[in-house]
């Protein structure tokens, strides 16, 4: 992951540095600003791909356009085979590069085209514009907040909070669903006046044109939908979805880096490790993490890795588990009730870079029962929809030595779409290309 933050009507590079300083466990590696009269933009990163020349601000051919990151364009090799036919220089081997060429090829609603996860802010130094955007599922985080005429925007809160004018003030109604939830729904945040930048939506804001409204104080901009999701059936979803979950984990494995799994021996993450250890950079490296109790999932882990031929590692947790809980805390920025990720991730980060879960499979496939097990019920009844997730029939089952059985149920990376296929060659003018913009109006094929 990497840290990207900014702010339109204002270029104070003090805060800059400061806003960058609290982000700089996201991204160890480089840093790199842009600053002219009322923008500024910095980025902490994390070298994934491209280690030589990949770090950013990122350009076009004059320098007009500046773009920043946090993600990954997986189909970056394709749209800029194509956009080098129309004429468009690159100067690195980065897939944030295509990410201006774009831009400059067809305007506001380019992001269509990517296939990734990815957060970013592009500044156009000719229109005086940013443009935000996020990945269509919010895999990667963005917020922003807006303060005396000033729109600030940054992958965690604590950033946004360096600017004095922003003040660390709970929001009582996040806390209210938090605590009924679990989780913070929607564009709210733990803090009043920040906001979550929407997955699937793009913004557009002029220099100068990023005031507050007067009764609330809330950020005034205007995010667009760029995609969403179609309506199917789950028998038009089913034919081909092992080959699109065997390419969405392809393309998440595209890195100069060590990637790594966590695997806990449920459906999700053998799935995943599945799919992998196919792509993996020598032998797939797998994590888990268990804490000496009887129902570990330690056991079940090492039985699929040595299933799966991976170098698995288990990590088992001694000791006081909240003398961690202020410093999880601050890292999420948000409540936090279990602690499990933040000690696995420090744990797995001694090996890898990259680490892919499975998790999001219970989200996408109803797959708890005591959030989904009334839903299924009322499906039932009403005829409408299966009544238990079709995921049987998706995904091939895997036999462990002691012959259970696997039937692998979802992914993070399902949401991933087909690579493009290009039809014929393009010119430079807009609306002649046949690259996809991943927004499908029919099921998948």
């Amino acid at each position: 992951m990497c840290g990207i933050c900014g702010a339109l009507g204002l270029a104070d590079e003090k805060l800059l540095g400061r806003m960058m300083g609290s982000m700089r466990h996201r991204g160890p590696d480089s840093s790199g600003k842009f600053l002219d009269k009322g923008i500024m933009l910095g980025q902490d990163r994390l070298s994934i791909i491209d280690l030589k020349t990949g770090d950013q601000p990122i350009y076009n051919e004059d320098g007009s356009i500046a773009v920043i990151l946090n993600g990954e364009i997986y189909n970056y090799r394709e749209l800029r085979a194509e956009l080098e036919k129309t004429g468009h220089r690159f100067a690195t081997n980065s897939d944030t590069e295509v990410i201006p060429h774009l831009y400059e090829q067809f305007g506001e609603n380019f992001v269509s085209y990517l296939n990734g996860m990815f957060a970013f802010a592009l500044w156009d130094s000719n229109k005086k514009q940013l443009l935000l955007a996020r990945d269509r599922c919010g895999i990667k985080p963005l917020y922003y907040a807006s303060k005396d005429g000033v729109l600030l925007f940054a992958s965690e809160p604590k950033a946004l909070l360096q600017y004095e004018a922003i003040k660390p003030v709970p929001d009582d109604l996040a806390l209210h669903f938090f605590l009924n939830l679990r989780y913070i729904p929607g564009e709210m945040t733990a803090f009043k006046g920040i906001r979550k930048f929407p997955p699937a939506h793009y913004a557009v804001v002029k220099s100068g044109s990023a005031p507050v409204k007067p009764a609330s104080g809330s950020p005034s901009i205007k995010p667009v939908r760029y995609w969403s999701l179609p309506a199917s059936r789950s028998s038009q979803l089913l034919p081909g979805f092992v080959d699109l979950l065997g390419s969405a984990v392809r393309r998440h494995m595209i890195s100069d880096v060590p990637v790594g799994v966590y695997l806990s021996g449920g459906i999700d993450s053998t799935t995943i490790a599945y799919f992998a250890r196919s792509e993996a950079q020598g032998k797939l490296k797998t994590f888990c993490m268990g804490f000496g109790e009887q129902d570990d999932e330690l056991e079940d882990a090492r039985k699929v890795a040595d299933e799966l031929g991976t170098d698995h590692r288990d990590f088992v947790m001694h000791g006081n588990l909240l003398s961690k809980l202020p410093l999880a805390i601050w890292h999420a920025d948000s409540p936090k009730r279990n602690l499990h990720p933040y000690y696995l991730a420090n744990f797995a980060s001694r090996h890898v870079k990259v680490v892919l879960s499975g998790l999001g499979g219970d989200e996408l496939f109803a797959g708890y029962d005591y959030k989904y097990g009334k839903m299924r019920e009322m499906a039932k009844n009403s005829g409408r929809f299966p009544p238990t997730s079709p995921t049987s029939r998706l995904i091939p089952r895997f036999r462990t030595p002691n012959s259970r059985i696997f039937t692998a149920k979802s992914s993070q990376t399902s949401t991933t779409i087909p690579s493009p296929r290009t039809t014929r060659p393009f010119s430079r003018r807009p609306g002649t290309w046949s690259i996809p913009r991943y927004a499908p109006t029919s099921s998948p094929r």
